[in-house]
């Protein structure tokens, strides 16, 4: 029973941090400092590019 509860409260103390972070994500796009998925792609895929010798 006692490894339930501490199971229990730990899926609870996830799902807040998990929460911050998703709040913490949508403030800060909110802002003006976040990046759309595409660019965050074209971003790593020049990166990879660059690594493979591929520019």
């Amino acid at each position: 029973m006692r490894e339930f509860i501490h199971q229990q409260r730990q899926a609870q103390d996830y799902d807040e941090y998990l929460r911050q972070k998703v709040e913490a994500g949508r403030a800060s796009m909110e802002a003006g400092r976040g990046r759309s998925n595409d660019d965050v792609e074209a971003a790593f895929a020049a990166r990879r590019a660059q690594a493979s010798g591929h520019e």
